[in-house]
């Protein structure tokens, strides 16, 4: 298995999509089109009903057939995000899982309403309209769930191209296995490793190399993706502060401490140990 490396410089992001075209996400340039061609088909029948307008209901009807095809490329791309771009174990997966639910729904209740309809020339009865309606409803509740996806979540920013760092990400096989050289990261720098299903970073502060979860206990947000600044790493989703040493919460909102784990340097190789590092109290002198 091939070793990739993710290394950042000042909080670059490890949540850019996976599917995109030159850095750009396929799911954002498609969503577009199922929207425009439902919400058209909706007001072309709408309004073709009300006059017995045989074109409109026409147009309403080809609306309908290339938006659910629209849907279908848009939902390609969205799943491949879903999988391999958002957090595991964070409020971005049940937001994504929800987007995903509620389109879902509506691709099909506008299929149902093609099968209704039947051909360009019938006419919408009212079950139709009211279902189409529905669909416009639901359609614009997901919409504003994905919004949340992208501008709190962060899913699919990427924020390279603001010289916030080179980005690159790191597989391990196995715990045995070093996670970095040692020389690799400069202060304030950090590096993510996928270790099995556990994703563990590495920072270097001013005190040495530390070792902490992906996870913050928050929302589950990416921390890799945050700014180490002194030994302190913030999440980039609502601001949580935790101390990358002890794992300790420094700001809320989180109340609960990260993981740490212990390293060890050999031949300057950084191994990260597989259980958690206990931290225990210091008594006072």
């Amino acid at each position: 298995m091939g070793t990739e490396y993710l290394i950042q410089e000042g909080g670059v992001n490890i949540m850019r999509s996976k599917a995109s075209i030159q850095s750009h996400p396929i799911h954002p340039m498609l969503v577009g089109f199922p929207i425009a061609f439902w919400v058209g088909g909706f007001i072309f029948d709408l309004i073709g009903a009300r006059g017995s307008n045989a074109g409109l209901w026409a147009a309403g009807f080809y609306s309908v057939i290339a938006g659910c095809v629209g849907a279908v490329l848009s939902a390609a791309a969205g799943v491949i995000d879903f999988l391999y771009t958002v957090p595991p174990e964070s409020s971005a997966k049940n937001r994504g899982l929800l987007h995903g639910g509620l389109n879902t729904f509506v691709l099909l209740l506008f299929i149902y309403v093609a099968y209704r309809l039947g051909s360009p020339s019938a006419a919408p009865d009212g079950a139709t309209l009211l279902l189409m309606g529905i669909g416009v409803v639901i359609l614009a509740i997901s919409g504003w769930l994905g919004g949340t996806l992208v501008y709190r979540n962060q899913i699919g920013v990427d924020r390279r191209y603001a010289s916030a760092g080179k980005l690159k990400t790191r597989t391990i096989e196995s715990w045995s296995k070093p996670v970095c050289n040692q020389s690799e990261l400069g202060d304030g720098q950090v590096l993510m490793a996928n270790v099995g299903t556990e994703r563990v970073v590495v920072g270097r502060c001013s005190e040495g190399l530390f070792a902490f979860s992906d996870h913050c206990t928050h929302k589950g947000g990416p921390l890799s993706d945050g700014a180490l600044v002194g030994c302190t790493v913030q999440c980039p989703w609502h601001g949580s502060q935790f101390d990358v040493r002890t794992g300790r919460v420094v700001a809320g909102p989180a109340q609960e401490k990260i993981k740490v784990y212990a390293i060890k340097i050999s031949d300057g190789e950084v191994y990260v140990q597989p259980s958690e590092l206990e931290i225990k109290p210091r008594k006072a002198a």
